[in-house]
Parts: C-alpha cells; structure tokens; sequence
C-alpha cells in the first residue's frame, strides 16, 4: 500500500460516515414529520434520555479530541510514512467513529421521542465532524512527514 492509498482511505472513511449521517437525519426529520414520535415515553423518561444523550455529547466530543491526539503525539517519529499513516488512520478512525457514535444515539433519540433539542444535538455533533474533514496538509504536519516523502 502507498501512502497516497492510505490518505485516500481516510477521506473515504470520513465521506462514507459524513453522507451516510446526512441521509439518516434527513430520514429521521421526514419520518418524524409524517408519522410522529416512534415510541411514547413518560415525562421521567423523555428527560433521562434527553440528558443521557447531552451528557455523552458533551463528554464525547473532547473525549475523541483527547485520545486522536494523544495516540498521533505517540506515533514514533522513526517510523516510516506508511507506518506513521497507518497509525493515524487508527486514530482518525476512532476519532470519526466516536462522533458517529454520538450523532447517531441523538438521530434514535429523536426518532424515539420526536423532540427538536435532539436534532440539534445530532446537529453539533455534526459540525464537529464536518470540521474534521481530513486534510492533506494538515495530515502531514500532526505527523511531521514532509510532501515529498509520499
């Protein structure tokens, strides 16, 4: 594999989870907006669940922040570039997954309770992970690898 194989990898994970999270909210807002809530929970309920999916965003969010840099901090830097990108991918894969994660408990949330406040919870969850769309050049300075190594 070459490393310009494996940047294309990575592009291709954070595309695929990106459209994929896009079609499913759209879903979710059209099924909710025809047929309602999914299933009628009490007043306790709505708010446990509510709170549930806010705590985990509010603590997921930096959590993949958090662990994606300190396994990139951790890559030897004698390693070789494909190694040194095989490793981020590791990285940026449980990083992407990690915010998908969370996108999707409040996309289910939403579908379960039909409640607003959790597409906007799904919704900032969201641009964080538009946010880290994977840039080459960005790629290349957290692992100190110069352009012409690839």
């Amino acid at each position: 594999m070459t490393p310009q194989k494996a940047l294309k990898q990575i592009r291709l994970i954070y595309f695929i989870v990106t459209i994929l999270l896009a079609l499913f909210a759209i879903f979710s807002f059209v099924f909710i907006t025809v047929n309602g809530q999914v299933y009628q929970l009490d007043q306790a309920g709505e708010q446990n669940l509510k709170s549930l999916i806010i705590i985990l965003a509010l603590a997921g969010i930096p959590a993949s922040y958090m662990f994606h840099n300190r396994k990139v901090k951790h890559i030897n830097s004698e390693l070789s570039t494909m190694q040194k990108l095989s490793q981020y991918r590791m990285a940026y894969f449980v990083k992407v997954m990690t915010l998908e994660g969370i996108s999707l408990l409040s996309l289910l949330g939403y579908l379960i309770i039909g409640d607003v406040n959790q597409i906007m919870v799904f919704g900032l969850v969201y641009l964080f992970l538009v946010l880290n769309f994977p840039k080459k050049s960005n790629i290349l300075e957290e692992l100190n690898i110069d352009q012409t190594d690839l």
